[in-house]
């Protein structure tokens, strides 16, 4: 059984109420991320944050709801790490290696996304909707990355929207498998993940 812990400190004596929504999507991404979104419960959720049912119910209106927020967060996360890999300039490739690096390092953390957030079949329709349409602005941004690469010759591939399927989807896989104990860094992660996924898209002599 949970046992409450003490409160997690945005609800020590604080009357924000948009960080006490942000700490409980952040736990609730990384419980469903160690558990799964059925075998996480609502009391789990609020034992970790040391806070009470009641508590969470007044900011979402059931466990669905909270996870849908999770998905908008991971969403919004994302499009702002392709906003400044965009804005750090460079050549297609060096803007897609950029993003693809800051990805990892948000995904390995405590506050990552969730492995659940790559099934958006878990939410009620209208919410699946939304999340479609605000991720289809970081699918763009990644997208003009290779396109940009393929354009100034720092990436020779012919398919821009396929290989943007192929580097999101593995890159999303991650928090499901991913765990501290493994030993290997963000960083050393990204490494390895550029060697797989980037020399294939390099132009050869």
């Amino acid at each position: 059984m949970s046992t409450r812990r003490q409160p997690h400190p945005a609800f020590d004596r604080s009357e924000d109420y948009q960080r006490r929504r942000q700490a409980m999507v952040q736990t609730a991404a990384y419980l469903f991320n160690r558990s799964g979104f059925h075998a996480t419960s609502i009391g789990e959720i609020v034992a970790e944050l040391g806070v009470s049912k009641a508590a969470l119910y007044y900011y979402f209106a059931d466990k669905t709801d909270l996870l849908y927020h999770c998905h908008l967060q991971s969403v919004e996360n994302g499009e702002a790490l392709a906003e400044a890999a965009a804005a750090g300039g460079g050549s297609g490739l060096q803007k897609l290696e950029t993003y693809i690096r800051t990805q990892f390092d948000a995904l390995v953390r405590k506050e990552g996304a969730a492995w659940v957030l790559g099934d958006i079949s878990l939410l009620r329709p209208e919410q699946r909707e939304d999340v479609r349409h605000r991720s289809r602005r970081v699918d763009g941004l990644v997208r003009g990355f290779i396109e940009d690469g393929i354009a100034d010759g720092s990436i020779a591939c012919a398919e821009p929207r396929i290989t943007e399927y192929f580097l999101m989807g593995a890159i999303n896989w991650l928090p499901r498998w991913y765990r501290p104990e493994l030993g290997q860094s963000a960083e050393q992660l990204a490494e390895i993940f550029l060697h797989f996924a980037l020399d294939g898209l390099r132009p050869r002599g």
